[in-house]
């Protein structure tokens, strides 16, 4: 590695998201593709275990015979159990044959792939083998090859993601999902794509983006623009808006506006991880407008009541809305 940089720092960086010594490890990640494999090593195992080792080597094999010792401590499983309930852990596939104790050579398989899925009510960030970064919303998934680097650079989107691409003129960076296909080179953009939604959602903050359906070009996006296709009328709306609106949630706000309370409810559950049953009466197509950050559920809820009255019981992860 020929810019050092202290583990400490990248450590930092990890824990707090990203947020800490950015620059820094964007500049040592740059530098090789061996920092690249220390720093996703790294990524994987807080992942896994919510904790860092005491010592870590840069050799794959040794590293992970030490986090398979660090996961099969009993005490160590009492820690993993509860740390999963307090960070946004990632569930990733290539870590099931760690688990089980099977030999790990899957990193030298072809047509092998890599699954990230973000739980509901947590937020999963990934460093891709590119050094593209991506967030994952609640109940979101990911996939891509293991192959990643080998021509396109491919990703399959189930959920929601904010993707921030590393540029790279030589190999365009494609986001798959069930309607339409994001196509770029290097930017900044929000995809949203859940399977029970209505609409595919498509927001870009910087650079450009080339939209394709059925493998056919329908669109181009510049900043500020949004492409919101609607799967039952199949048609593609582009507008202007506020990105910082669409990707409010990588900043732990929500926002909604002129949104029906059945939309709000949909979007609640994903953030909390509830399950939320509305008594139908109000479902009544009224549209609320609010913006909130980081508030409880509980108090959520006493600011829905405060816009349209509500009375809510809320019994750990079912919550009832009915009419007071």
């Amino acid at each position: 590695m020929e810019n050092q940089v202290p583990i400490h720092n990248i450590i930092q960086n990890i824990a707090s998201n990203g947020v800490e010594y950015a620059k820094e490890i964007r500049e040592w990640l740059d530098d090789s593709n061996e920092n690249k494999k220390v720093y996703q090593d790294l990524l994987e195992i807080w992942h896994v275990t919510g904790s860092f080792p005491e010592q870590f080597s840069p050799n794959r094999p040794k590293a992970w015979l030490k986090v398979q010792q660090h996961i099969h401590s009993p005490k160590r499983k009492y820690f993993l159990y509860r740390r999963i309930g307090q960070i946004a852990a990632a569930i990733i596939v290539v870590f099931l044959s760690v688990w089980t104790g099977t030999e790990l050579n899957i990193w030298k398989q072809k047509n092998q792939y890599t699954e990230v899925f973000s739980p509901a009510g947590q937020k999963t960030r990934i460093i891709l083998p590119d050094s593209s970064i991506v967030l994952l919303n609640g109940n979101s998934q990911i996939r891509y090859s293991r192959n990643f680097n080998d021509g396109n650079r491919n990703v399959e989107l189930m959920g929601e993601g904010f993707f921030d691409v590393r540029k790279d003129l030589s190999r365009q960076f494609i986001v798959r999902t069930s309607e339409l296909d994001v196509k770029v080179f290097g930017t900044s953009f929000n995809v949203k794509a859940y399977e029970n939604d209505q609409n595919v959602e498509v927001g870009l903050k910087n650079g450009k983006i080339g939209i394709d359906r059925n493998e056919k070009a329908i669109a181009q996006l510049t900043p500020g623009q949004v492409a919101t296709f609607d799967k039952k009328e199949q048609k593609l709306d582009i507008g202007e808006m506020d990105i910082n609106l669409v990707s409010a949630w990588t900043r732990e706000e929500m926002v909604f506006e002129e949104d029906s309370l059945e939309e709000i409810i949909k979007y609640l559950e994903r953030w909390y991880g509830v399950n939320i049953q509305v008594a139908p009466e109000l479902l009544n197509g009224e549209l609320l407008t609010f913006k909130v950050k980081t508030e409880s559920l509980s108090e959520l809820l006493k600011l829905i009541n405060i816009l349209k009255p509500i009375k809510y019981h809320i019994d750990g992860k079912q919550v009832i809305i009915t009419k007071p």
